[in-house]
């Protein structure tokens, strides 16, 4: 019994070697997948984050004082934050949310936009600078006095509503 090895023990270590190989082979393209998606995501941040493009700004559709839309992208303007004219909290909020709307399509619809990318916020919505002639959109609507500069945090958030609709304006 200590010869050579049957038919059948053969073709059964030849299996277990065979299926050992395409292991080997499956494991190999599943880690060069991974690696290649991966690299796929990381070049198409880099490239979202950094993608700057001009267009024209009698394409902008105006959501708000400090959001925009460009063929169906959500864009909201980087680091600041204008008062809102969809849930106003107070009259004073809802006017001044108009009058920055307006001044918003002014330096809009005055010639090209320039939009540097730079990330996405909670809702999805594209971060960016806008430039126009005039210089930085979102730094021209502080300059005006019709938006401020945005902080994160429910203090900051307080603040800025004290400053569109009075000291007693509080959040709920």
């Amino acid at each position: 019994m200590t010869g050579r090895p049957s038919t059948e023990q053969l073709r059964f270590r030849d299996q277990i070697r065979e299926n050992s190989r395409r292991r080997a082979e499956y494991g190999g393209i599943a880690i060069k997948a991974a690696l290649l998606a991966l690299g796929m995501f990381a070049a198409c941040s880099l490239f979202y984050a950094a993608r700057a493009e001009t267009v024209d700004g009698r394409w902008v559709v105006i959501i708000d004082g400090d959001t925009i839309d460009v063929q169906g992208e959500r864009i909201r303007i980087l680091n600041i934050d204008a008062p809102e004219s969809f849930r106003s909290r107070c009259e004073a909020e809802l006017k001044l949310a108009l009058r920055t709307k307006e001044r918003l399509g002014q330096l809009l619809r005055s010639g090209s936009v320039e939009i540097r990318r730079e990330g996405q916020d909670r809702y999805r919505r594209t971060l960016a600078t806008l430039s126009v002639r005039e210089g930085d959109v979102g730094q021209i609507l502080v300059r005006d006095r019709l938006a401020l500069p945005w902080k994160d945090g429910r203090e900051d958030k307080e603040r800025r509503l004290k400053v569109w609709c009075g000291p007693w304006a509080t959040l709920p």
